[in-house]
């Protein structure tokens, strides 16, 4: 399968500007979504690979899918039965908007990375609740579902709370995790809500809605994660966390795009680095934070996830699970399953299962 979409589709692709071939790819996936056919020839390859408990949650394999690439929960039943053992979708904000101007992606082939500016293009938390009850309604799912949220454009960081607080209050009914992004360099000073004034009011704010809405439905509280940048310091770090477990934050997401400068056919690009070239800052994140909590804190490993090595080396240094999505565009929709093959067949594999618990 790899060989297929190597030598034929991938070349296609990559002849077209990338968000061309992004959509593209959205179109055809959202179409396999609906389809039994379809749904139904990919179940034959199985998923059965030793599961991950993290959170409160069981998922069936280590591997997930990073936010980014299903923005609207259009299609995350077709990605879990690409083997993927959770998908984190998003990043939505309370009101549909159209993100950034372009050109606002980039391919960058020898390094197997993209640089975007896309700006949380999406079409608002409502349009995602009416998708994921279609689509991947509770009680028919394979593999949980990760609902990634954050700020509005237009909305001051004084008023970041409420946006939050509208997604998670909309779209608590079909959550399975929460991740608050508070990390992309894409959306004005949205980084601004890692530091402590902010944080701290944002995740009280958070913790009281989760245990709110646990009340209310008599059902178990909604485990909250955040997702942080590769960019901030090991003071600013450690600040993030001691803040995180305080407000009882189920784990981190480590970690989102580092910001980047492009220059291309005479246009001067800005944005977030994903792909192979964020993985050193990644790891060493995984890896402080990992050390910093006596690795009793549940991490997930985004960034140059493009082999087993790579995955190999978050899963050594501290990280329960990883996401991946540059490597899903130069290797291909079956990238999870390889992954997860090759893990198995390492001696490090543990062939019972992880159980990583939170504070």
């Amino acid at each position: 399968m790899g060989f297929l979409y190597k030598s034929l589709i991938k070349p296609v692709f990559f002849q077209m500007d990338p968000e061309t071939a992004h959509s593209i790819a959205v179109f055809v996936l959202r179409h396999m979504d609906n389809s039994k056919l379809a749904k139904s020839f990919l179940g034959l390859f199985g998923n059965n690979y030793s599961p991950v408990s993290a959170f409160g949650l069981e998922f069936p394999n280590p591997v997930g899918l990073a936010a980014g690439f299903d923005k609207n929960g259009q299609f995350p039943s077709i990605i879990s039965k690409l083997g993927f053992g959770h998908v984190e979708i998003g990043t939505v904000t309370p009101k549909p908007q159209p993100g950034n101007p372009g050109p606002r992606l980039f391919r960058i082939p020898q390094e197997e990375s993209l640089v975007n500016s896309l700006g949380f293009n999406n079409l608002g938390a409502d349009a995602m609740l009416l998708n994921i009850k279609k689509s991947y309604p509770k009680g028919k799912r394979s593999s949980p579902l990760g609902i990634n949220i954050g700020k509005a454009k237009s909305t001051n960081i004084e008023n970041a709370i409420q946006d939050y607080e509208y997604s998670f209050k909309t779209l608590a009914p079909v959550a399975d995790y929460f991740t608050l992004n508070i990390s992309s360099p894409n959306t004005k000073n949205l980084r601004q809500l890692q530091k402590k004034e902010h944080l701290k009011p944002l995740l009280q704010k958070l913790n009281f809605l989760k245990k709110e809405w646990s009340l209310k439905t008599k059902s178990s509280p909604i485990p909250l994660l955040i997702k942080i940048s590769p960019d901030e310091s090991y003071n600013e770090l450690e600040s993030i966390v001691e803040n995180a477990v305080e407000n009882d934050i189920s784990g981190i997401i480590a970690t989102n795009t580092t910001k980047y400068s492009l220059s291309k056919n005479q246009h001067q690009f800005s944005g977030g680095l994903s792909g192979r070239k964020l993985e050193k800052k990644s790891v060493e994140t995984i890896k402080f934070i990992s050390k910093l909590t006596n690795g009793m804190f549940p991490i997930i490993g985004v960034g140059g996830v493009s082999d087993v090595d790579s995955m190999q080396r978050k899963l050594d240094l501290g990280a329960c699970m990883v996401q991946l999505y540059t490597s899903l565009i130069y290797e291909g929709p079956f990238m999870a399953r390889k992954l997860i093959s090759e893990l198995k067949n390492r001696n490090s594999w543990n062939p019972n299962g992880t159980n990583i618990s939170s504070f």
